[in-house]
């Protein structure tokens, strides 16, 4: 019960005991009175009667005494008069019986008034004494005004009782309202939104309580971001070069193999190496720290010159080395790009003149550039940029060289035609549904299941993935029309299914207004399947758009929907959506799963992610799980929940 209520119900049982009290008093004080009127009337009334009756009695006119009786009984105050001679003879009785209308028996049972009698006695005017007047109250009259007053008292007291009832009402949900918005704070520091009241109530006891709320939310939150901070530096110090602030090598080829693990199929992409040439020499004259400000300038030249390019991998591999990978672009792209870069960097005074910084050293610049139109082997790409910058090892010149041996891929998907083929999938709704459960740890219990898609090719007799085909279906602006086909199609087959559910959405999705608002109308008619799906959205979106993230998120809660972060742990962001942003869940990148027994510095990342989840009461959930070491070791790390090949298969959504 709430508190509201409770305040309610006390100051109403308080009104109506005072109530009862005063109906109780008022009562008492009414009955005293009725009968004192009662018994002073009926010794008035015998009185005055026997003065009447002095001359009727003398002269024993016995009709004229009962019309004066008669007169008299007609006004229903008394129940019977009678008059007795001086012989004690019985010579006039009038009687009329006992009759209460309009009240209620028990009210009679429980007031009892007691019946009074007035006697007086009739004589001459000469004082002789001619018989005894006898009048007996009737209290009918007595109790219908008591039954009345009661009655007018109770429509009174229910009258004000009523307004009283509103008056309270609005009163204690005033006095309540800052408990209301010390629950509203509560709640909010448990989703670590850690916001503060401004409103500091006028009551004494309320404003003390409200200051240490937002002390504690203050506290709290400094402590939150601490953490986050912590997390983010150890993220920083592990996957990232701390002289150029670039990824280092363990970081390029994670974000590189996931890519190709998660990403193969029809995706195109380019890798460079570059390397300075004379650098250790360059130490040697001139120390390390005019070494250190020429590997920074390379490092700030790249980034700058490829900050157009959100998809683009920068790192320094080692010394002297640069690495550079992009993804979904043409090879004639491509071309353009790496020879712009490599002027960008050479431009740099080291190169163009290089007695201002070393006197008798010359610095030079070359690259290693290779070009694959299927990209589906990460170390390949590595081995064959490095070739190519290794066949310019004995020269002297600063120049870029092509891998000159690229093997032509045997995979059929170069020769299809990607925009008519997605343009007719879409169409035709040839799409196969896959699922993989995901299990919890350590009792390995099915939490939800992630939605993976697939087109047939019925020419090639082939099917391909929807990560492989997604590319094409965003550069056809088909993005938006597949989303709305995989939900429709989910929605269909999950018919009688009470299992949660993961899909993924598209970017493109997520920045279409139309693509929101048929989401809320689909959600809207269909609030058991919303009350199950969560939305997948990978960690680089939120860089990208944020404010259409907390946008497409209000959207999903308000039909019952989620929102989750998927490929968690190699996004550029320091996690402060964490403290803001209502999520399910949490996905962990499979590069900081793979092979986790050997990697120290992973290990001691998801045990923080963890804690940290863990505070803001976040299902951390590692995907990629491939092995059973891989298994034990995660649940010793304490992820609420774990997807991959060793604790499930793909299964074909029928």
């Amino acid at each position: 019960m709430t508190l509201f209520r409770q305040f309610l119900i006390v100051l109403l049982i308080a009104v109506a005991l005072l109530y009862l009290g005063n109906i109780a008093v008022a009562a008492h004080n009414n009955k005293t009175l009725v009968e004192k009127q009662m018994r002073t009337h009926a010794e008035d009334t015998a009185t005055s009667i026997a003065l009447s009756m002095t001359q009727a009695a003398s002269n024993e006119d016995i009709a004229t005494l009962e019309t004066i009786l008669n007169a008299v009984s007609d006004n229903g105050f008394y129940q019977r008069i009678y008059f007795r001679g001086i012989d004690k003879k019985l010579l006039i009785d009038r009687y009329f019986p006992l009759r209460v209308e309009s009240v209620p028996p028990w009210f009679i049972r429980v007031v009892q008034l007691p019946v009074y009698e007035g006697s007086a006695e009739v004589t001459t005017d000469l004082f002789q004494r001619l018989g005894t007047l006898v009048v007996v109250s009737h209290p009918g009259q007595a109790y219908l005004n008591l039954w009345t007053v009661l009655v007018e008292q109770l429509i009174w007291f229910s009258l004000v009782a009523i307004i009283t009832y509103v008056l309270i009402s609005l009163a204690i949900r005033r006095l309540l309202i800052p408990l209301k918005r010390l629950e509203n704070q509560a709640n909010a520091i448990c989703r670590q939104d850690f916001v503060q009241q401004q409103n500091i109530p006028r009551t004494r006891e309320l404003a003390t309580l409200v200051k240490a709320m937002n002390r504690m939310s203050l506290q709290v939150s400094q402590l939150f971001q601490r953490q986050l901070d912590l997390i983010s530096e150890l993220r920083q110090k592990t996957r990232r070069d701390e002289l150029t602030g670039l990824g280092n090598r363990s970081d390029f080829d994670a974000r590189l193999n996931a890519f190709v693990d998660v990403e193969s199929g029809s995706h195109c992409g380019v890798l460079m190496i570059l390397a300075v040439r004379h650098l250790g020499q360059l130490n040697q004259h001139s120390g390390r720290t005019e070494g250190n400000n020429l590997l920074k300038s390379v490092a700030s030249c790249l980034s700058t010159s490829l900050q157009h390019y959100e998809q683009a991998l920068i790192a320094r591999r080692q010394g002297c080395e640069f690495a550079i990978f992009i993804s979904d672009i043409e090879r004639i792209d491509a071309l353009s790009i790496a020879q712009s870069l490599f002027a960008d960097v050479q431009q740099l005074s080291w190169f163009q003149d290089p007695q201002q910084h070393l006197p008798s050293i010359s610095p030079i610049l070359q690259m290693g550039y290779t070009y694959s139109d299927c990209v589906s082997n990460g170390p390949l790409l590595l081995r064959e940029a490095d070739m190519a910058l290794g066949s310019m090892a004995d020269n002297a010149s600063s120049q870029w060289q092509q891998f000159s041996h690229i093997e032509s891929p045997t995979s059929s998907v170069l020769n299809i035609d990607w925009p008519r083929f997605v343009s007719e999938a879409i169409s035709k709704k040839k799409i196969l549904l896959n699922i993989q459960a995901v299990y919890s740890v350590p009792e390995r219990n099915i939490l939800s299941y992630e939605v993976f898609s697939s087109f047939p090719d019925e020419n090639q007799g082939s099917v391909f993935s929807a990560r492989t085909v997604l590319p094409a279906l965003e550069r056809a602006g088909l993005g938006p029309e597949f989303d709305q086909l995989v939900l429709g199609e989910l929605l269909h087959k999950w018919q009688g299914r009470n299992e949660p559910l993961n899909v993924n959405i598209s970017l493109s999705s997520l920045k279409s207004a139309s693509f929101r608002h048929w989401l809320a109308k689909f959600l809207a008619q269909n609030r058991d399947f919303a009350s199950l799906l969560s939305c997948e959205l990978p960690e680089r979106v939120l860089h990208l758009a944020e404010h259409e993230v907390r946008r497409f998120e209000a959207l999903l809660s308000q039909y019952g929907a989620g929102l989750a972060i998927d490929g968690f742990g190699l996004g550029s962001s320091k996690f402060a959506y964490l403290g803001s942003l209502p999520l399910r869940y949490l996905k962990v990148h499979r590069s900081f799963t793979r092979d986790i027994d050997g990697e120290q510095d992973n290990q001691f990342y998801i045990r923080s992610l963890v804690q940290l989840a863990s505070i803001r009461s976040l299902p951390l959930i590692a995907e990629g799980v491939e092995s059973e070491t891989e298994w034990q070791l995660l649940m010793e790390l304490g992820v609420s929940g774990a997807q991959g090949y060793y604790l499930a298969e793909l299964e074909t959504l029928e």
